[in-house]
């Protein structure tokens, strides 16, 4: 995913014996991608992660999480708006989240509530979860260990990796599931696997967990939900899965700040994939962030009306001024489909001439397979937007 980085003790080299100053031999286990072919990290542990003593399908209603879709030969193509704030709130991992879109390489969701509540740890087997903050902070425990976030964050979860997450007060935000996984587009990396220096962020930008988990952290991870092909199973362990005591490698979750994110300024309009942030085989996520607009002779800043006839669009409006439209808040979640035109509302284009900057914060995701909506996305729909053009 990034460079290599590590924490903890650590032999002279992989698989061969290891016995850590004051304790007994080291169990390594080696958490892979893509095979054995892609990257990895190779973790020490007390055990190794393998004493499950009872496997069963959770008994708990997991409707919200994975998202009953609605056919499409039930709806009229449309452009959508979804007023994510009148979501449920939920109490723990599994009901704090709402799933208002997917197809088979993506799901997108919104979480509302607490996310510490309940006595085990969440693990997505289906794919890698991309969180964006809208609001609060606290702290991803993971078998990486302890990893602080903010507002504004990304949070990069890799799959299968099961983790808890600490937070004062209530949790909002913006969840993308990837399959087969979300990564830093290899068009920002040089042939040595850096990111360039014309990328639109650096290494530092990037933070990797910072500290092993204390033993009362352990106990979080007896117990472990894993979502696999649409299912959530129960898994109970007999020694926690997450006693490490080193890892290195560069599979890790991480976190990155969206104002961090430097942004490209030209003489006319850039197009939005100027904003690419995350990539998978199936879409790319972009960030629109404040920032200098285009300063040519006669430039009309506002985006252009257009049709992207292979991508569906989610744009996930954070904060700000929304210089396109009228109608959207904070929050707001809006879908243009292909084989729709869309752009600014009537008037909005022209009117940005002269402007010298943006004052807004949104998350896009673009994805080159139709979306499906869900039931609980259409209960939350804003009818009126389709015909807000005229």
């Amino acid at each position: 995913m990034l460079e290599r980085r590590y924490i903890g003790d650590l032999p002279a080299k992989p698989h061969t014996v290891f016995k850590p100053k004051g304790g007994k031999e080291a169990s390594e286990y080696v958490f892979t991608r893509d095979g054995f072919a892609g990257g990895f990290s190779i973790l020490y542990m007390d055990d190794a992660p393998t004493a499950v003593i009872g496997n069963e399908f959770y008994q708990g209603d997991t409707t919200r999480l994975v998202g009953e879709t609605i056919p499409t030969s039930e709806l009229p193509l449309a452009r959508r708006h979804i007023e994510t704030w009148r979501a449920p709130v939920g109490k723990n991992l599994i009901d704090a989240r709402t799933a208002l879109y997917r197809n088979s390489s993506c799901r997108a969701s919104v979480v509302r509530g607490s996310v510490h509540g309940g006595d085990f740890s969440f693990c997505n087997g289906d794919g890698d979860e991309l969180w964006f903050i809208y609001a609060g902070s606290g702290t991803l425990l993971t078998m990486f260990g302890r990893l602080p976030f903010r507002q504004n964050d990304y949070i990069l979860i890799p799959r299968s990796v099961p983790y808890v997450i600490e937070h004062q007060g209530e949790i909002e935000g913006f969840i993308i599931e990837g399959d087969p996984q979300v990564q830093v587009p290899q068009d920002f990396r040089n042939p040595h696997g850096q990111l360039k220096m014309e990328a639109p962020y650096i290494h530092r930008d990037f933070r990797s967990p910072v500290e092993l988990l204390s033993r009362a952290d352990l106990k979080r991870f007896d117990r472990s939900l894993t979502l696999k092909n649409g299912r959530v199973s129960e898994h109970r362990y007999a020694k926690s899965p997450a006693q490490v005591i080193g890892w290195d490698g560069s599979v890790y979750p991480m976190t990155f700040n969206i104002l961090d994110y430097l942004p490209k300024t030209g003489k006319v309009h850039l197009p939005p994939n100027m904003h690419l942030t995350f990539a998978s085989r199936g879409f790319v996520v972009c960030s629109f962030i404040p920032r200098l607009v285009d300063y040519g002779e006669g430039a009309v800043p506002c985006p252009y009306p257009h049709s992207n006839v292979h991508c569906d669009e989610i744009l996930y409006y954070v904060r700000g001024n929304f210089t396109s439209r009228a109608g959207i808040k904070e929050r707001s979640l809006s879908f243009h489909p292909m084989g729709m035109p869309h752009g600014p509302q009537p008037g909005k284009y022209l009117e940005s001439v002269g402007t010298k900057n943006t004052d807004e914060l949104a998350v896009m995701l673009d994805t080159f397979e139709p979306l499906q909506v869900t039931k609980a996305a259409m209960g939350l729909e804003d009818a009126s937007y389709s015909l807000s053009w005229v």
